[in-house]
């Protein structure tokens, strides 16, 4: 019980991290998608 619990545990932690990584990747990707279409607008002009 005690090392499946652990276990688990491990497997929760490893999960939120890269759910951590995965929601930052996007929101740097879409942030720079951002500052990319605001560059292209304004070179465009």
């Amino acid at each position: 019980m005690n090392r499946s619990s652990k276990g688990f545990g491990l497997t929760g932690v490893a999960v939120a991290v890269l759910l951590m990584i995965v929601t930052a990747a996007f929101g740097t990707s879409a942030q720079s998608a951002e500052l990319s279409t605001e560059v292209q607008q304004i070179t465009s002009k």
